[in-house]
């Protein structure tokens, strides 16, 4: 079972609201787990044997690679390669090693079942909706209202750290905080916020940070960051 949760994919500006799939909880072994596995289904070779079986394929692999060769093997392909452009009078100084999943590898991957869950922070922002050019998750108007929507984002404390504040992408020192008498709705779910004056054309990240924890405020006071790059305009 592959578990995954959906979150706002940031190397796309194309799409403002286009998701990427990340997997969570995800188990990872090591050649020692290798050695134990084969030990443990009783093939006749013991545990030192196992772990001096799997160092000889690496080393002999390594030794292949090493002479300029190509390795082809049940689960991955192994292919030395020269990466880059080069000018007249130029010559590459090093190679690279490209790592390919074998067919039986790579058809494997299509049966593995696949289970979404939800994240498990107890504060996130979930959209930011511009109300003055009606785009989510894209743009911020200067001085304009703005609709958050969002699981826990109820701005309340005393923690000199809470509030609700943008910032800079590129320069984070750079922030504009929000004036607690801008925010007009406060509620866990939604916020409506009069934006602060910015510079059209800026780049921010909005950052809301709370004690908000349902019934009773929590002690330490909790930051979630939007990190979709809203632009100011």
């Amino acid at each position: 079972m592959l578990r995954y949760v959906l979150e706002y994919n940031l190397l796309t500006k194309q799409d403002p609201n286009d998701l990427r799939a990340r997997v969570v909880d995800l188990n990872s072994y090591t050649e020692d787990d290798l050695a134990r596995a084969v030990a443990d289904a009783n093939i006749g070779i013991s545990l030192p044997e196992a772990r001096a079986m799997l160092e000889a394929v690496v080393g002999i692999i390594l030794k292949w690679l090493a002479g300029g060769n190509a390795v082809s093997l049940r689960l991955m392909n192994i292919h030395p390669s020269i990466p880059g452009k080069y000018a007249e009078g130029e010559y590459p100084r090093e190679a690279a090693i490209r790592i390919t999943a074998s067919k039986e590898v790579a058809e494997l991957a299509k049966t593995i079942p696949l289970r979404h869950v939800e994240p498990v922070s107890p504060l996130r922002i979930e959209s930011v909706h511009d109300v003055k050019s009606d785009t989510l998750n894209l743009n911020v108007t200067s001085g304009g209202s703005v609709k958050i929507k969002g699981h826990n984002i109820r701005v309340t404390g005393i923690d000199l750290s809470v509030g609700l504040e943008f910032v800079n992408a590129d320069y984070p020192t750079s922030t504009y905080p929000v004036p607690p008498g801008d925010i007009i709705v406060n509620n866990p779910s939604e916020l409506i916020i009069i934006a602060p004056l910015m510079s059209p054309g800026e780049e921010v990240l909005l950052k809301i940070t709370t004690q908000y924890a349902g019934a009773k405020d929590r002690k330490e006071p909790l930051s979630f960051t939007f990190t979709k790059r809203l632009t100011v305009i």
